[in-house]
């Protein structure tokens, strides 16, 4: 499950960043905060505003998916990734209305949500677009093996999760170059499989 949600983090960003050929990423909120603060001490604020705009929503996808998980503990994974499905499918509609950025926006919301849908326990979850993370994992895995002292399991674990977004932008890449709306239609149809999937193993575990 993991692999499979960064790969579909993996294909959104690189989905968002190439649609407005500017930068800006709608996961990976450790380039945009790099963005935002060279833009501000070279004073490009109108320009900032589009990169603070894309991480407040971010981290209030994030917050509305902790809601959904303290309410609903039984059902908030196939929720979360029900309503991850219905923004991406909105921002297909949403392009054809309004601005460009708007589509982003929406994008960096259903990232923030989808972060959510994987966790250890109700109290803790696994960051899914924290890239460096796994690659400072992997490093350190290395490190271990080298002295023999390591579990290769565990680092091709790690070195697996930071491919499963690198394969993902590739992906996206790839799709951007006939649409957006055939680019969001994959991640689309995985974010709906994926639901599925835990409603039926949720039922399952219900009637047992």
């Amino acid at each position: 499950m993991p692999f499979m949600l960064l790969f579909i983090a993996g294909i959104v960003d690189a989905i968002g960043f190439i649609h407005l050929k500017n930068g800006l990423f709608v996961s990976f909120m450790s380039g945009n905060t790099t963005h935002v603060a060279m833009l501000l001490s070279s004073h490009q604020y109108s320009q900032s505003l589009y990169y603070i705009g894309v991480i407040f929503l971010f981290v209030a996808g994030i917050t509305v998916g902790e809601m959904i998980a303290v309410l609903q503990q039984q059902n908030y994974r196939w929720l979360v990734m029900g309503t991850v499905s219905i923004l991406l499918c909105s921002a297909i509609f949403i392009e054809k209305i309004t601005i460009p950025i708007m589509t982003n926006f929406v994008l960096a919301f259903a990232m923030g949500l989808q972060n959510i849908a994987l966790r250890i326990t109700i109290n803790k979850a696994m960051p899914l677009t924290f890239a460096t993370a796994f690659l400072a994992n992997t490093g350190r895995e290395l490190a271990m093996l080298l002295l023999g002292q390591g579990d290769k399991k565990v680092f091709i674990k790690q070195i697996s999760l930071w491919l499963s977004i690198f394969i993902g932008a590739i992906v996206g890449s790839q799709l951007m170059a006939l649409s957006l709306i055939y680019a969001l239609i994959v991640p689309i149809m995985l974010c709906l499989c994926i639901s599925g999937l835990l409603f039926w193993l949720r039922a399952l575990t219900d009637g047992e």
